[in-house]
């Protein structure tokens, strides 16, 4: 890139209502005219168009005479300034590309603003903003870089989301933070885990209820949820207080039990773009296996209880789902599907989610636990649909009306 060729550029910038040809004709008075498109990007939001190229433009060349009698002749408004070439004192240094989710109501300006205002202060020079909804604003995906400078550890990028969380709980809104590479929205496998997560409520808290002991089996779930007990343990312990508890009222339970709301639609999305989806629970089989058939899920991994006489022991069988035990299975799958893990997609809601969420290439925290939200790499708090979890995966509701 030579001094004079810079000095040659210019950028245009269009802007007015859309219609079918103006980037062709952009094109063809470039080629006509002898000059050089360096580059160029347009956007169109509800039918008005905006368009900007840099390009190189000799003297003998009588290119942007005609693009202003063509914008003149289609009402289009047409800007041009000098091409200024960014500063190149670091070359070693490269920007780094992060994308912002904002999921909530944006529509009066104030979260977009305090969002936008926080994301300056940082240095974070916005590059595009996308609208993630088709009629009220309630969704933006904002890519941005960060100042030239070493590449972001990832104790920085926590300390980053975790700041973004709590502007989010601030706003009311979810915010999450991800970086723009490759594997942004290349994911090919999603592993969910099952109670509070693909369903509403703890399953082994309704099956305590059936025999008089929902208040002592809950508060031990929720300890165990929040880290504060060994998970292995507080399930031998919760099980046991289902002794006695017959299969068929059980499974009487597990056929009535609750999705979270839009659970079922963001399963057929995923598996309609040929993701590989599976369930891992700590809960059991008799409930988890017949969600994996109605759903046609690739796999499900749960507890097996002991039965005898049509009745539970109160004792587990075989090995525990606990939270290593969920890690392994996510990357067990990911070698079985030929996934890489920065192409894995795990969520969830307690301390055992933990692992499994760390190792997969994306790992979301569903109105979880504050101690699986330190770990996560985005999580969701106000919003109750499972299918919002979709926009956080890089998709648009655009994106979403061909699909279903």
């Amino acid at each position: 890139m030579t001094q004079k060729n810079q000095k040659d550029r210019v950028v245009f910038h269009l802007a007015g209502p859309d219609r079918p040809g103006v980037t062709a004709r952009i094109a063809e008075i470039v080629a006509q005219e002898g000059a050089q498109l360096v580059d160029i990007g347009q956007s169109v939001l509800h039918g008005y168009l905006t368009l900007s190229a840099i390009v190189e433009i000799p003297a003998s060349s009588a290119a942007l005479r005609e693009v202003l009698f063509f914008a003149s002749d289609l009402g289009l408004r047409l800007e041009v300034t000098k091409f200024e070439p960014a500063s190149t004192t670091r070359p070693e240094l490269t920007p780094s590309g992060f994308c912002v989710t904002a999921l909530g109501q944006l529509a009066d300006g104030r979260a977009v603003a305090a969002i936008t205002r926080n994301m300056a202060a940082r240095g974070m020079n916005i590059l595009e903003i996308r609208s993630l909804s088709d009629d009220d604003l309630d969704g933006l995906e904002l890519l941005a870089d960060l100042p030239p400078g070493p590449a972001v550890k990832h104790e920085e990028l926590a300390e980053l989301r975790g700041q973004f969380l709590e502007l989010g709980a601030s706003l009311g809104v979810d915010l999450a933070v991800q970086r723009d590479d490759i594997f942004r929205r290349n994911k090919r496998m999603v592993v969910m885990d099952v109670d509070s997560t693909f369903v509403k409520g703890e399953f082994i808290d309704e099956l305590a209820g059936l025999v008089g002991v929902k208040e002592q089996v809950a508060a031990i779930t929720a300890r165990a949820m929040r880290g504060e007990l060994d998970f292995k343990s507080a399930l031998s312990e919760r099980v046991k207080l289902l002794e006695g508890l017959s299969m068929d009222r059980a499974r009487e339970l597990a056929s009535r039990f609750e999705l979270t709301p839009g659970a079922e639609r963001f399963v057929r999305i995923l598996k309609s773009l040929g993701f590989r989806v599976g369930l891992v629970s700590g809960g059991f089989d008799f409930f988890v296996e017949p969600l994996k058939e109605r759903f046609g899920l690739d796999f499900a991994f749960s507890n097996e209880l002991e039965v005898q006489g049509g009745v539970l022991t109160g004792r587990v069988q075989g090995s525990i789902v606990d939270g290593e035990r969920k890690c392994q299975v996510l990357r067990d799958m990911s070698k079985v599907y030929g996934c890489r893990l920065e192409q894995t997609v795990a969520i969830g809601d307690g301390a055992n989610d933990m692992l499994m969420l760390k190792a997969a290439g994306l790992g979301i925290a569903f109105r979880a636990k504050p101690k699986l939200q330190e770990v996560a790499d985005m999580s969701l708090n106000h919003h109750e649909r499972l299918d919002t979890l979709l926009f956080l995966m890089g998709f648009h509701a655009r994106d979403l009306r061909g699909v279903e």
